[in-house]
């Protein structure tokens, strides 16, 4: 083997591993987000979504108190992720910069904020998994 193709292999492969480090970094982000959206009727929770390359507007119709159907979708959309564009997270609802802000007691301290806080230990988890 020459030296060359060695190197070419080790980039390939440390490109493969860096997406993949990167699609688990997202979900887990991703699932932090969702599962401390506090829960009434489940709205806020559905409302979280998930695309590549750019946001959309509008709300979409879904109820998801167990988060479950909302943590499915950005799986398997992030799973489609070729690093090639940017990740979104995003809730259109009018009153999700509220929850955000500690209007709900099941949630007074946000819950994209705490996650961002944990952003530094869930890159380090997740690329040393």
């Amino acid at each position: 083997m020459s030296f060359v193709l060695d190197v070419r292999r080790w980039r390939v492969k440390t490109e493969r591993q860096l997406l993949l480090v990167i699609r688990k970094v997202a979900l887990e982000i991703f699932r932090r987000v969702v599962m401390r959206t506090p829960v009434d009727t489940g709205r806020a929770r559905g409302n979280w979504q998930v695309e590549i390359g750019t946001p959309r507007g509008g709300v979409i119709d879904r109820f998801d108190p167990n988060g479950q159907r909302t943590l499915f979708d950005a799986e398997s959309l992030i799973a489609q992720w070729q690093g090639d564009a940017a990740i979104f997270l995003f809730n259109n609802l009018p009153y999700i910069l509220r929850l955000e802000d500690g209007w709900s007691g099941q949630a007074p301290n946000g819950m994209v904020r705490l996650v961002l806080e944990e952003f530094p230990g869930i890159v380090e988890q997740e690329a040393r998994s």
